[in-house]
């Protein structure tokens, strides 16, 4: 595992201070989500929750232990960069423009400069031998690769029926930009991150060691994010479909005992 640039601490640190900042706004101040459908406002705020209550302290006690060169929280470093990546990509593009427009696209530019400038230092080859006997490697691979089918199965149910009838899909109802930025990140990232992932594990290949490391922790800040807006949208009065519920419930739950025993089992 190659050293860090001396940049990528105080980028980091930056970077999570930024995005701190960012879920404060948008559970404080009302102009945040004020152009916004009122499902999706509620999905906004309870996501900022998340991102200041677990996933912003997760970043930090990652942060103090890779600066002691424990290859674990390398990993997980990289997973909640991919998190910031991915939520200020969609705060960026999918809500109505805000006077935090530019601190969206700081956030997401910093995330992704790091996350790459970490991906650029793994010693791929070196990554397969970290893991002890005692890691769940097909539990997780099926796992990851049922999380990213579902997904994929999630979007595609109304967006090749709206491509073949010409009628715009229902999720276009809750966004003021019309576009379908949420389903374009999960088909274009997370789908094939948790796929590509599983199915090189299987296959006991360096990269999809990393690549379940990474979907991983995207799993335990997707799941507790969807159950905080699950449990948002039914307080505003708003219906919470049972299937909903349940797949929160299992990233949340499975999801967090998988990446458990992955990071005891990774030295």
């Amino acid at each position: 595992m190659k050293s860090l640039p001396q940049y990528a601490y105080p980028l980091s640190i930056a970077a999570g201070a930024l995005a701190a900042m960012s879920a404060l706004a948008g559970l404080f101040f009302e102009s945040t989500y004020a152009a916004e459908m009122q499902s999706f406002a509620i999905q906004g705020r309870a996501q900022d929750l998340v991102t200041l209550v677990w996933v912003v302290p997760l970043f930090g006690i990652s942060l103090r232990y890779m600066k002691q060169d424990y290859f674990p929280a390398r990993i997980a470093w990289m997973g909640i960069l991919l998190y910031f990546t991915y939520t200020y990509a969609l705060a960026a593009m999918g809500l109505a423009y805000n006077r935090l427009f530019l601190l969206y696209v700081t956030i997401f530019a910093l995330s992704l400069a790091l996350l790459i400038t970490g991906l650029s230092g793994v010693r791929w080859n070196d990554i397969r031998w970290r893991f002890s006997s005692r890691f769940p490697q097909t539990p997780t691979a099926a796992f990851v690769i049922s999380m990213g089918v579902l997904v994929a199965l999630l979007w595609l149910a109304d967006i090749v029926p709206s491509i073949v009838t010409g009628t715009p899909p229902p999720q276009l109802a809750e966004t003021v930009s019309q576009s379908l930025v949420v389903q374009a990140l999960d088909l274009g990232i997370v789908v094939p991150l948790f796929i590509l992932g599983g199915v090189l594990l299987l296959k006991r290949m360096s990269l999809g060691y990393l690549l379940t490391g990474l979907a991983l922790v995207k799993s335990i800040t997707l799941g507790p994010a969807m159950l905080a807006m699950a449990v948002f949208l039914n307080s505003a009065g708003l219906p919470v479909a049972p299937p909903l519920w349940a797949f929160a419930a299992l990233v949340t739950g499975f999801g967090g005992y998988l990446s458990y025993r992955y990071f005891r089992s990774l030295y």
